[in-house]
């Protein structure tokens, strides 16, 4: 468990050191149909989302492209460590999965993507949740988190390849 040192840095130090990064993931999935329900994608790391080993920050907004022009909505499930909540993408939450509350624990929150977020780039769907202001916290010895992506759009989507779906994720890092 995290302990809080409020007098680890002086207001000055600490409103200095804050980041504020753009991190783009591609939510690799399998090129197939993915049922509502279903995961498009299993954890995908999200890299250098805190400053320091175990350490936090805010998740302030994040962007959908979607290549398909399908625009799905979706669950954006975060995870402190790397652990899938099914064992292949195109299954649903738990399938295959022998301890999934040794998965929950681990949860950091989840952003809902509706299909009202997005809009149409003719090619593409493009989608953006702001305000989010969601707490995350690496594990103490890494600065990366995971999502996972859930298919909510009440019925199939097809994936013409792994990589048409594309997220960025503002962080403030602490």
């Amino acid at each position: 468990m995290a302990q809080t040192e409020i007098d680890k840095f002086s207001t000055s130090e600490r409103l200095n050191k804050q980041d504020l990064d753009v991190i783009s993931v591609t939510l690799t999935t399998d090129a197939e149909t993915i049922g509502d329900n279903k995961l498009f994608s299993l954890a995908i790391e999200i890299p250098f989302a805190t400053s320091e080993n175990g350490g936090s920050g805010l998740i302030k907004s994040i962007t959908i492209l979607d290549q398909t022009t399908t625009a799905p909505a979706m669950d954006i499930v975060f995870s402190s460590v790397n652990t899938s909540l099914a064992q292949d993408e195109g299954k649903s939450i738990g399938e295959d999965v022998a301890d999934l509350d040794s998965a929950l624990v681990n949860m950091l929150g989840v952003v809902k993507i509706a299909s009202g977020d997005y809009t149409n780039l003719t090619d593409s769907s493009l989608a953006s949740k702001t305000g989010i202001d969601l707490g995350i916290q690496s594990a103490s010895g890494s600065t990366s988190i995971f999502a996972t992506a859930i298919n909510r759009s009440g019925g199939n989507f097809v994936a013409s390849s792994t990589s048409v779906l594309r997220m960025k994720v503002t962080i403030q890092k602490d």
